[in-house]
């Protein structure tokens, strides 16, 4: 035998580097230890690790319920997550195993080399988790070198796990062992998540749930979805071997090196184009949505009759470039006969303007257009006169504008601009231009009212949901308790605040376990609680009042979540009423699971007022009627409720109803009678078609 012929029959010396691609025993090579029959490196399989103890602890509650599709995907992200970065981290660990002295000529080298650099990371990472404990108000800094050493440590001890289970990887057996390890490592984090135990902020000490819709993830179901998730990560984690060995490949070729060297480039790559297939996913469904945003509705599709409403006679924005959200206000605005009926006094039509997003293709031009709608339906001759900010869909409250109709008898002016057609969670870039455009029409707005004898102007107030929260309140930014009165603003009504909003932050209490006061009028809850619980007097003196539910999740929802544990989820005694009891904080995951509960924070049924998540229909009425000084008797906001419920229904009902006769024929009768369970589901009667009929036609006029 010739010596090249020998030395293509001997092991290679890998040299430093990474562990070898093929990751079998040199010195012992066995025939299946190749990808194509599953086999992982030791990185990789720490990778696997990581994310089976992601999947597991994933299972813990949070501020609200979620339904087992939900609990899927937040152990799927978690998962994958942590693989991607356990298996990268882990990459550099072991890269500089390989360098130690007999790492890599056997399994036995192999394994000691990477308990050895694995249990100093853990030890150094345990250490720096202990000496940068969490501070009030700490840094962004100090918290990304705690979450660095946490990785660290908890990529570290995978390794030691995944350097453990190499001895019997490279035998017969060897993937059985693995599955095993993996199977073993999600059960033991599910049952830190303490089931049956541990609580979601929505549940009460009773067990009872303050939500519209509880969604709940049956012990089957988990049990089952986690080894799926496990299995899949197995499958991942092959793959991934496979494309970064291949990055490798290439990184060595172009930069120079061996393969080995470059095994990092191609875990950075691999992660990499992972990323790349969520950012595409997101793109799509962003796509989808602001598609949906713009469909206009049947109910809706008629031009109002009356020229104090915008798109009716006189109006100076076109009825064709509404949105659905805009189509739907001002298509609801209530007449002089509504509002009689329900306070028993006469009532005057009130004035509802709209700029849709579509009525222009700069701000400027649409808050011109807004405040021409102004000038031609002489708001600012009415005894109030109220800016709403939508959401980032483009929805103003119906209940907060019905509201406001009413208790003035209709002597009232509610305007609206529109920045987005998208959901407030996917309108987050927006909120700068929206505060802009925002500024542009308070600024028109205040310029005519200064122009205006003092004894004729309006009561100015504001309202702001969610999204239109944030971009109302940017403009106080800097300005501290006093920016709202120094624009002339007489009074506003904020609920539900994201929590990136900047003034939000100045002016609240930064230790959110201590009770909240009043200040210069100004009130920031922590949740409902607070504000109930004020004594009389205090809640007089009250002119801008910031509400949250304590389960809301657009309070809590931030990027920090990614990096530093919120005070909502402190010690179990210092939480707010509305956090999760029993939990702790978990990088990623506890984010994402607050994204979760964003799209589960707002399921109404229609007709029917609940307190909880980001729902506050129950809330609304005394609040703008203690807020902003309205007056109406016990008697009269007993009506006003039940008419708020009744044509909320009824609206609803008659969306769905148009729809349904608006399909083909053949299609029409099991449209219908989906109606008809529906709303039966939610009147919690049987409705037939003429009971559907009943409902639309009766909507405010009622007993």
């Amino acid at each position: 035998m010739t010596c090249r012929k020998r030395a293509l029959c001997m092991p290679q010396s890998p040299g430093p580097g990474h562990d070898r691609v093929r990751g079998a025993d040199d010195a012992e090579p066995m025939p299946h230890a190749n990808f194509k029959t599953g086999r992982l490196d030791v990185s990789a399989r720490a990778g696997v690790l990581l994310g089976a103890h992601a999947s597991g602890t994933s299972y813990q509650p949070n501020l609200l319920s979620r339904a087992s599709r939900d609990q899927a995907l937040i152990a799927g992200v978690a998962a994958s997550t942590a693989f991607g970065i356990g298996t990268t981290t882990h990459s550099l660990l072991r890269s500089l195993a390989n360098r130690l002295p007999n790492a890599t000529g056997s399994t036995a080298g192999r394994v000691t080399s990477g308990l050895i650099v694995d249990g100093l990371a853990t030890a150094a990472g345990l250490a720096a988790v202990a000496a940068l404990r969490p501070q009030p108000r700490e840094s962004t800094r100090r918290s990304l070198a705690r979450l660095a050493a946490v990785t660290t440590a908890g990529t570290a001890i995978a390794g030691v796990g995944s350097d453990l289970i190499e001895f019997g990887a490279t035998r017969r057996g060897g993937r059985l062992l693995s599955l095993a390890a993996t199977l073993g490592t999600w059960a033991a984090s599910y049952a830190l998540t303490h089931p049956g135990k541990a609580r979601a902020g929505s549940m009460a000490d009773d067990g009872a749930a303050a939500e519209d819709v509880t969604r709940v993830v049956s012990l089957p179901t988990a049990m089952g979805m986690g080894p799926a998730v496990t299995i899949s990560m197995l499958g991942i984690g092959v793959a991934e071997s496979a494309l970064s060995a291949a990055m490798a490949r290439v990184g060595a070729t172009i930069l120079g090196g061996t393969p080995d060297d470059r095994r990092t480039f191609g875990r950075a790559v691999a992660l990499g184009a992972l990323a790349g297939v969520g950012w595409a996913g997101l793109r799509w469904v962003n796509g989808k949505l602001t598609t949906a945003g713009e469909n206009i509705e049947q109910a809706h599709s008629a031009a109002p009759e009356v020229g104090e409403v915008t798109g009716g006679p006189g109006s100076t924005i076109s009825w064709t470039t509404q949105s659905r959200e805009s189509r739907r206000w001002l298509s609801m605005t209530l007449r002089p006969q509504d509002i009689s009926h329900v306070m028993g006094e006469p009532a005057r039509q009130p004035i509802r303007v709209y700029a849709s997003l579509e009525s222009a293709a700069t701000v400027t031009r649409r808050a011109e257009l807004l405040l021409a709608e102004i000038d031609r339906t002489k708001a600012l001759e009415r005894s109030v006169f109220t800016l709403f900010s939508p959401t980032g869909s483009g929805y103003v409250n119906y209940v907060a504008t019905e509201t406001l109709e009413y208790l003035t008898r209709g002597d009232c002016a509610s305007a609206a601009i529109q920045y987005s057609v998208l959901p407030s969670a996917l309108s987050l870039g927006k909120v700068h231009l929206a505060t802009h455009q925002t500024r542009i029409v308070v600024n028109g707005i205040v310029q005519r009212l200064l122009a205006m004898p003092a004894e004729q102007r309006p009561r100015f107030f504001l309202f702001g949901e969610s999204l239109g929260s944030q971009v109302s309140q940017e403009m106080f930014v800097g300005q501290g308790l006093t920016g709202p009165a120094g624009i002339g603003l007489d009074a506003a009504v904020w609920i539900g605040t994201p929590a990136a909003t900047e003034w939000r932050t100045e002016i609240a209490e930064p230790d959110i376990t201590r009770t909240p006061v009043v200040q210069d009028g100004v009130f920031v809850t922590r949740g409902i609680r607070d504000w109930t619980g004020l004594p009389d007097a205090d809640r007089a003196g009250v002119r801008f009042l910031l509400l949250q539910n304590g389960d809301d999740p657009i309070p809590k929802f931030e990027a920090s979540l990614l990096w530093r544990r919120p005070g909502w989820l402190g010690p179990d005694a210092t939480r707010p009423h509305g956090a999760p009891r029993g939990t702790r904080w978990l990088p990623v995951t506890t984010f994402f699971t607050t994204f979760v509960d964003l799209q589960n924070a707002l399921a109404p049924t229609p007709g029917v007022f609940s307190e909880g998540g980001h729902d506050y229909r129950l809330a609304i009425p005394e609040a703008l009627r203690t807020v902003f000084s309205l007056s109406a008797t016990p008697k009269q906001m007993t009506r006003v409720q039940t008419a708020l419920r009744a044509r909320e229904l009824g609206w609803e009902v008659k969306r769905r109803w148009d729809a349904a006769e608006t399909l083909p024929p053949i299609e029409q009768a099991a449209a219908r009678a989906a109606v008809d369970a529906k709303v039966s589901e939610w009147t919690g009667k049987t409705v037939d078609d003429a009971g559907v009929q009943d409902i639309i036609a009766a909507d405010t006029k009622f007993d």
